[in-house]
């Protein structure tokens, strides 16, 4: 017996029947002020030729996913880290489902190969549980829907400890959660310890929130994903350069953003250094900006700088011509022996040098963002670092956090001013926002030569 693929089916020991699943996502609207996505589809129907019987459900006959699976522990792994327990959006998720059956019990729960985790619960204290204790192991195995009216007159579960001992569950309503790709990696379930039925809006409904937790999952999942694009955009070992300090940070203000900075030894001991800022924030721009970093990796082993980034412009030319966007940048060769340096401004204009006795130059230029002109070109502009002097290039989310242009300057000199070292400068003014929400990406980087 097989069943229609893309569709999800509930299964309930007492009425011994499978029900397509509809939605009820306008009562979930008008019940809560939660606030949180919903979905909406059309109930579905069946002839009745087409239900199979439970008995064939429970031997997996019929089954849309055959044989039970195991969730990928790895999977669930990055769920819980990505979902922090104490989410709110889950915790108020559970109590509206407690509410609106009207039991005692409702959880979030999370099942790898051998544990059940809660993200949420209300009713009962959350703790961790062997997954063959679990009612929502059976949930998770067969990737559908199980209602137990009186798990003590149900053998799969009448000698479950929870329900020999506390809580004395007697209820309970469960519908599989998906991760991303698909695979069962949950419950979102109602449980009581008295028995009691599920009307078949009351099962929709559960379906409903538990389409809600989904994508809370996956919007997690994503976001720990847009995390780690974010980490790989700075760079993967520290740098040694003798007679230089080098440090960087960068404060995004969503979980990613479209800033970074960048250092890279080059043949003949020459080191590149780069700042770029992505017009935009969140995950588009941290894609754009691995993009432009990864171009300018490998375009700098083999070419100039002002080549370097002018091939970066062209290659990167069709994506921020798709997202449109475009990169500010400054980059800039240092050739430790002499301190010369030879710099790149693309309309990026927030790189100076603040000198050991305090007067500052600013390297600019009049030259445009990356992906403002197609075919444009770069010029090389030529400086130098005399022992004491330091290097800042910040982006322009600093500017956000002063009155003006030279207020920003003032902090940075007066860090020189004070001798404190590159990372102690670094992270003195990624912090000057303090600990409220950004505007916008700040990206710090410092070049200092010692003095000693």
């Amino acid at each position: 017996m097989t069943f229609p693929r893309g569709r999800r089916w509930r299964v309930t020991a007492h009425h011994q029947v499978l029900q397509p699943k509809a939605t009820a996502m306008s009562r979930i609207q008008a019940e809560t002020p939660l606030g949180g996505p919903g979905s909406s589809a059309s109930a579905g129907g069946l002839a009745a030729s087409s239900v199979p019987a439970v008995s064939d459900v429970l031997a997996g006959e019929g089954s849309a996913t055959g044989p039970p699976r195991q969730a990928d522990r790895l999977l669930v792994d990055a769920l819980r880290a990505s979902s922090h327990p104490a989410d709110d959006r889950f915790h108020r998720l559970v109590q509206l489902a407690q509410r609106a059956f009207g039991v005692k019990m409702a959880a979030v729960n999370l099942l790898d190969d051998t544990t059940q985790t809660s993200l949420a619960i209300v009713g009962t204290p959350a703790v961790e549980l062997p997954r063959s204790d679990s009612f929502c192991d059976w949930t998770v195995q067969h990737d559908t829907s199980l209602v137990v009216p009186d798990a003590r007159l149900d053998p799969r579960f009448s000698m479950k400890p929870s329900v020999t001992g506390d809580p004395h569950l007697r209820f309970y309503a469960g519908e599989p959660l998906a991760g991303p790709g698909g695979t069962p990696v949950g419950a979102l379930c109602v449980f009581d310890d008295e028995p009691r039925e599920v009307s078949e809006d009351e099962s929709r409904l559960l379906r409903d929130l538990a389409d809600w937790v989904e994508k809370e999952l996956i919007h997690d999942s994503d976001q720990a994903q847009a995390r780690e694009v974010q980490r790989r955009l700075l760079p993967a070992y520290p740098i040694v350069v003798p007679g230089y300090e080098l440090a960087g940070r960068t404060a995004p203000a969503r979980n990613v953003g479209g800033d970074f900075f960048d250092w890279q030894a080059l043949p003949g001991g020459t080191v590149q250094v780069v700042l770029a800022d992505v017009m935009g924030k969140g995950l588009t721009a941290a894609v754009v900006a691995a993009g432009v970093r990864a171009v300018m990796r490998g375009m700098a082993r083999f070419n100039g700088l002002g080549e370097t980034v002018g091939l970066t412009a062209a290659s990167m030319d069709e994506d921020l011509s798709h997202t449109g966007t475009f990169v500010t940048m400054f980059a800039a060769r240092l050739f430790p022996a002499t301190g010369d340096l030879e710099y790149v401004d693309a309309g990026h204009g927030l790189a100076l040098v603040v000198q050991a006795g305090g007067e500052i130059r600013m390297l600019t230029s009049r030259d445009l963002p990356l992906g403002a002109v197609p075919g444009d070109r770069w010029q090389v502009h030529q400086d130098r670092l005399e022992v004491g002097d330091t290097l800042l290039m910040v982006s322009d989310g600093i500017l956000d956090l002063f009155p003006d242009v030279w207020s920003a300057v003032q902090a940075g000199v007066a860090l020189c001013a004070e001798g404190r070292d590159a990372q102690e400068m670094v992270d003195r003014l990624a912090v000057i926002g303090g600990e409220g929400p950004l505007d916008d990406d700040i990206t710090v980087f410092v070049v200092r030569r010692d003095a000693s």
